[in-house]
């Protein structure tokens, strides 16, 4: 099994394709924009990532900081994915120009005074307590159907002790 990519991945990914987009609009308009397909889609495409990676930054890491509006970003690329044939070009271009800065601006400041290595160390603390509570879990319904601790503990790799005690 991979290991997730970690929340300053996803912040460089997000970074990346804002980088990719300002790059693709250097100069250009929006007649340009609503002219040139690969040009709109390109754009597009674009946005899908923030909104993909956005969606797969750890729930802790977007709680501690509201200040980024995470929700419309998710929001946004389930339209652009799911309801493809009714993007408008307006609200692309309004998201380009009046969106993207601050949310650039914010990504950064999160890669630059986010301490990883402290936060990637609560992380897993995180994950590995819903791991656990979940294997407690399974452990209780294993046990309700009858099978023997010392099964339970091969499976979960919980102590018998632990199994005994649910």
């Amino acid at each position: 099994m991979r290991e997730p990519l970690k929340d300053r991945i996803r912040l460089e990914h997000i970074e990346t394709s804002i980088d990719n987009i300002f790059q693709y609009m250097e100069g250009k308009d929006l007649q340009q924009l609503s002219t040139d397909s690969m040009l709109f889609y390109a754009v597009v495409k674009n946005i899908e990532m923030i909104g993909e990676a956005a969606y797969r930054l750890s729930k802790p890491f977007c709680n501690a900081h509201p200040e980024t509006h995470w929700n419309d970003i998710m929001r946004m690329r389930n339209v652009l994915v799911h309801d493809y044939f009714r993007i408008n070009v307006k609200e692309i271009w309004k998201v380009v120009r009046e969106d993207l800065q601050t949310l650039h601006d914010q990504v950064i400041q999160y890669i630059e005074n986010v301490d990883w290595e402290e936060w990637e160390k609560n992380e897993n603390v995180v994950i590995e307590t819903a791991v656990h509570k979940n294997l407690v879990q399974t452990a209780k319904r294993m046990k309700n159907d009858g099978m023997s601790i010392k099964q339970i503990s091969r499976y979960t790799g919980l102590r018998a002790e632990e199994i005994e005690s649910l």
